[in-house]
C-alpha cells in the first residue's frame, strides 16, 4: 500500500478509509497547492484484494470550486438518506466518488480513479468502501476537512507536519 507520490506536499497527513490489510480501502495523502493559487491536489490510492491503483496530483478543488470537502460535509449532514446516487467528479475526471445510501443506514462509496494525464494506456480502477451514515461519515468528513481543508496559518507552502 506504500506508493511514492511525485509531487512535493504542503502537508503529508492522510485520510485512510476502509481496511487496508484485508479489505477495500482508499487513501488520500500529500495535499499540495502546486500553483500557489489556492487549489488543492493530493495523491489518491485505492485497493481491494488483488487490486491496487494510484493517481497522483489529483485536483480536488480549484479556489473553492468543485471541492470534494463540501461534498462529504453534505453526505454527513444527510445521515437520514437519499434516493439514487450522489456523485462528485474532479474537474480532470481522474477521480469520481459515487455515494449510494443503502439499507440499515450504510453508504456505499465507490471511488474510481483513472490517469488522464499519462500515456500509460486507458485504464480505470474502482473500489467500494461501506461506511455507517452517521458517526463514521461524520468522522470521514471531519478527517477530509482536517487534511484537505485550508492549511493552518502557521504552515507555509513546502513545509510538512
Amino acid at each position: 500500500m506504500d506508493y511514492d507520490c511525485f509531487h512535493e506536499a504542503d502537508q503529508d497527513m492522510e485520510v485512510l478509509l476502509g481496511a487496508a490489510l484485508d479489505g477495500t480501502w482508499v487513501r488520500l495523502r500529500k495535499r499540495a497547492d502546486p500553483w500557489g493559487e489556492g487549489g488543492i491536489c493530493a495523491c489518491v490510492q485505492i485497493g481491494a484484494p488483488g487490486l491496487s491503483a494510484a493517481v497522483h496530483n489529483v485536483t480536488l478543488s480549484v479556489m473553492g470550486e468543485g471541492d470534494l470537502v463540501p461534498f462529504f460535509d453534505a453526505l454527513a449532514d444527510n445521515f437520514a438518506g437519499w434516493e439514487g446516487a450522489l456523485v462528485w467528479e474532479g474537474m480532470n475526471h481522474d477521480l469520481r466518488v459515487e455515494a449510494v445510501f443503502g439499507s440499515r443506514g450504510y453508504v456505499g462509496l465507490t471511488w474510481t480513479v483513472r490517469p488522464w494525464r499519462h500515456a500509460d494506456g486507458n485504464w480505470t480502477a474502482s473500489t467500494t468502501v461501506v461506511v455507517e451514515a452517521g458517526e463514521q461519515m461524520s468522522r470521514l468528513a471531519a478527517d477530509l476537512n482536517r487534511v484537505l481543508g485550508d492549511p493552518p496559518e502557521d504552515l507555509s507552502p513546502g513545509q510538512s507536519r
